[in-house]
């Protein structure tokens, strides 16, 4: 924050579609290098950490406005590819360690939302670059479950945020195509606002 105004442009855009998009911790130290191993060296022992994490924040911060359906930020996963994204290997975490089964995770053999076909990495670029590949994203993702999204309040899970541009795009898609009332977003860490964040 430099004042009152926040760097991000996307808090102050009136025509955004996520509603806030709330961080268990920032993007730094032992988490950083942690979310780096999981999503770029494999180390996936590393989803049942941060599915247990997922499942801690929502039994202590989201019961008084319980989402309908707690999605993954879609991995694209090519034809015939029988495993699971890195976002969704978190969600799946979480749903078994959800052993009262309270929480609506999104593991249904058929996913309410999918990514269609690759796209353009955002991370390490600048903000401009950022949002482009965001544009980018909201064309190759795709509702195939409107019925568990439609009237809803839906829950997006993400690795991290930096500056929202992607998270808003899913959003943008399950109100457009999906029917969702509201969307909000719960990642595992952000990135300390820079002092600009501009388009």
């Amino acid at each position: 924050m430099t004042g009152d105004q926040c760097p991000n442009w996307l808090c102050s855009d009136p025509n955004r579609s996520i509603t806030r998009i709330q961080a268990i911790a920032y993007h730094n130290g032992s988490l950083r290098d942690a979310i780096i191993k999981y999503k770029y060296q494999e180390k996936n022992g590393w989803s049942l950490v941060f599915g247990r994490l997922l499942l801690a924040w929502l039994n202590q911060h989201a019961r008084s406005n319980p989402p309908i359906l707690i999605i993954a930020n879609p991995t694209y996963m090519p034809p015939g590819d029988a495993g699971s994204g890195h976002t969704e290997r978190v969600i799946e975490v979480a749903a078994a360690e959800d052993v009262l089964d309270e929480w609506p995770f999104d593991i249904a053999e058929q996913r309410a939302l999918i990514k269609t076909r690759d796209t353009q990495k955002s991370a390490g670029k600048p903000a401009t670059e950022k949002r482009k590949a965001a544009q980018e994203l909201r064309t190759s993702i795709l509702v195939k479950d409107r019925a568990r999204i439609e009237g809803g309040r839906i829950l997006i899970y993400d690795d991290v945020c930096t500056t929202g541009n992607q998270l808003n795009a899913i959003a943008q898609c399950l109100i457009e195509d999906g029917g969702a009332a509201e969307v909000s977003g719960i990642v595992l860490a952000r990135a300390p606002w820079k002092t600009d964040q501009t388009p």
